[in-house]
């Protein structure tokens, strides 16, 4: 049986830094098997911390057209060769003023080609949480794959959601080329 999500990110963490702190590491562990569990559906993904072009915001991930090809060492794309980009967290957001950071940064994003997606991922929220990031507060999609309550994590299906759509935009690109 394949470990959960979660616990796979959390093991992993603990046993690189023990009784460390490091967010950092979190994060980019988290896009990475994000990432990983993707191209393993069968979609293209780029690597981490990418750029689309003329846009000064570090993306997580974003899913290119097919055949698109990333520029200077891979990390910027033009924005007609984006599909859609993903925000990616392990533990959802601590404050206040995440969703409108968020949001600002999808308008800005799709200024440079209003057809990109934007969605907002977190592999875990506790729920009820008052600044839990949802496709309501955010007016973007936003998947939460396990919800975190009295001291369990409960799976959702989210993930399966998350795939079916960026499929669907990806087949509709390539319907288009």
């Amino acid at each position: 049986m394949q470990t959960e999500l979660n616990d796979y990110i959390w093991d992993a963490y603990c046993q690189t830094f023990e009784d460390e702190t490091c967010a950092k590491f979190c994060g980019s562990f988290t896009a990475e098997e994000i990432r990983k569990r993707l191209k393993g559906q069968g979609l293209p993904v780029s690597q981490q911390n990418v750029f689309v072009r003329n846009v000064p915001i570090e993306i997580d991930l974003l899913i290119p057209r097919p055949g698109a090809r990333a520029k200077l060492h891979n990390l910027v794309y033009e924005p007609e060769d984006v599909v859609a980009v993903l925000e990616i967290k392990y533990r959802g957001t601590f404050s206040g003023d995440a969703v409108s950071r968020i949001q600002e940064n999808f308008q800005r994003i799709q200024q440079a080609n209003r057809q990109i997606s934007c969605f907002y991922v977190t592999v875990t929220e506790t729920l009820g949480y008052k600044h839990a990031i949802t496709r309501r507060n955010l007016g973007y999609p936003a998947y939460t794959l396990y919800w975190y309550t009295k001291g369990k994590h409960k799976k959702t299906d989210d993930w399966a959601k998350l795939v079916a759509q960026l499929r669907r935009k990806v087949g509709t690109v390539r319907g288009n080329a």
